[in-house]
């Protein structure tokens, strides 16, 4: 199936240095957006833990 797939794709549209080009480009977005969307979760986490750390430091000196 992934074989029909392929032939099919090849005959619609060949693949031009232009096209891998934009394909590399698009991917590389969707990987960056995916990176970023995993930084801002990681620093909120971290901001939250220094959060609780700070409460518990003043509540237990």
């Amino acid at each position: 199936m992934p074989e029909e797939h392929h032939h099919h794709h090849h005959h619609h549209h060949k693949k031009d240095g232009a096209s891998l080009f934009k394909q590399k480009s698009l991917e590389g977005i969707r990987r960056r957006k995916l990176i970023e969307k995993v930084l801002k979760m990681a620093l909120v986490v971290v901001a939250v833990i220094m959060a609780i750390s700070v409460i518990l430091a003043y509540t237990i000196l």
